[in-house]
């Protein structure tokens, strides 16, 4: 059974992570086979269904897999977050709606499960630290003799976990090598001759890169299994950051081009782009630029991140009781940065950012870089009242969390550290009259 933490070294053990991404990442799909149906029961089930369906309410916007006379009725029902106002819900087929059109050979796919299920959600969240982009997971219940979808490539990459029951899998090879994220088109033709068939069964795992064509079905058993898709970010999207930093700074780049989509003269057209070509490129080799491109990357990274339950509302009171003795940890969900300009500093996690003044940023990137560590480490930049205020504030907006009440004299043996606690400090006071401002378009 996986075990919790639900991190990449279990999705794919016993497969090792460093040969698979130098063997099988965005090159060749790779199947893992484990022998435990129960592997994935900690994640989701069968028995879960009904209760994710009814407390999540997925909407079902294309509703023709209702309509049996219909001249080509669809395959499957496919339901995904509800966008539109909340009494279009009673429009929605329910429970037993569901069950019939599941026994007339319908799959019923319920989309964007990160926001629906708790372990699943937990799963992403793991992923996504892993992979530094967007991660999200879907849901296929297939019954029996039945195929949803027809043969078709994905854009992002694939891992397939078979939750329940068995399916069998064709697979095409590429149909376009690593195509963009704007590359989804349909198939002129369903491939003939696959170049690989695998039968699925509970517990296993399917790797599918960008761009393999796929199909799968199930015979006499019904199939339940989650697909995770991981966005990733290209060099493509990192340039195309790059040259709207230096659009931003360089007029030439935004001025309008002479004669439009279909200029005059295409030889004087062809010479002004080449020469904005090597303008970027002349820029491009700046680190300015890089960075400047790399931290737009990252905002754009960090704003689609929200935060994963964890006692934001519900746990403890405001943390008062903590001391310099104190073990905290940083969420191992909530994958942080820290940003500076000359406002001040301070540090990003999901759905968050705590800001204050550029004397606590060495504490920030401790507490960055760090797992499990007690009050008093944090560094001596800040006396002892002001590593309170800081972790107090950070534990109330969900980066860290309280493991350990106060700690033996001998877990610190041959540390040093100031001892000093400052309650009447004006800058003390300052401190915790700034720090841990919520997100907002500035630092402080």
């Amino acid at each position: 059974m996986l075990p919790p933490g639900l991190k990449l070294e279990q999705l794919l053990a016993p497969i090792d992570t460093d040969c698979f991404f130098r063997d099988r990442w965005e090159k060749e799909p790779l199947v893992v086979r484990r022998g435990d149906q129960a592997y994935y029961r900690r994640l989701f089930s069968r028995q879960d269904l009904d209760a994710m369906i009814y407390f999540s309410r997925p909407h079902f916007a294309d509703l023709s897999a209702l309509e049996p006379v219909a001249p080509r009725p669809a395959t499957y029902l496919r339901g995904g977050l509800d966008d539109r106002p909340t009494p279009s819900f009673h429009e929605q087929p329910g429970l037993a709606e569901l069950r019939q059109l599941y026994e007339q050979g319908k799959s019923v796919v319920i989309m964007a499960m990160q926001h629906r299920w708790p372990a699943v959600a937990e799963l992403c969240r793991q992923l996504e630290a892993v992979f530094h982009c967007p991660v999200h997971a879907n849901l296929y219940l297939t019954p029996p003799g039945s195929q949803g979808f027809a043969a078709h490539f994905d854009t992002h990459e694939v891992f397939v976990l078979q939750l329940d029951g068995t399916k069998q899998w064709r697979l095409f090879g590429a149909a376009e090598e690593l195509p963009l994220a704007s590359d989804s088109v349909p198939l002129s033709r369903r491939p003939t001759k696959p170049t690989q068939e695998v039968t699925l069964i509970a517990g296993d795992l399917l790797y599918l890169p960008r761009g393999h064509i796929h199909e799968a079905s199930t015979s006499e058993v019904a199939s339940l299994h989650l697909t995770v898709g991981v966005n990733v970010y290209r060099w493509a999207d990192l340039l195309r950051h790059a040259l709207l930093c230096l659009s931003r700074q360089d007029v030439e780049f935004r001025r309008s081009i002479p004669g439009g989509a279909l200029p005059d003269d295409r030889n004087e057209f062809q010479r002004q782009f080449r020469a904005l070509v090597e303008r970027l490129a002349s820029e491009a080799t700046a680190d300015g630029l890089f960075e400047q491109a790399s931290d737009s990357l990252a905002d754009q990274f960090f704003r689609q991140l929200k935060m994963l339950p964890g006692g934001q509302l519900g746990g403890p009171g405001e943390g008062d009781e903590i001391g310099l003795d104190t073990v905290v940890e940083r969420d191992v969900l909530a994958i942080c940065r820290v940003v500076e300009n000359g406002q001040g500093v301070a540090i990003e996690f999901p759905g968050n950012r705590v800001g204050g003044p550029s004397r606590i940023a060495s504490a920030l990137k401790f507490m960055a870089g760090a797992t499990q560590f007690a009050v008093r480490e944090l560094p001596d930049d800040l006396g002892g009242e002001g590593k309170l205020v800081l972790v107090r504030r950070l534990v109330r907006e969900g980066l860290l969390k309280v493991v350990g009440r106060p700690i033996s004299p001998s877990f610190l043996s041959g540390a040093t550290f100031s001892e000093e606690i400052h309650a009447s400090d004006a800058a003390t006071r300052k401190l915790a009259e700034t720090v841990g401002h919520a997100r907002g378009p500035g630092l402080v």
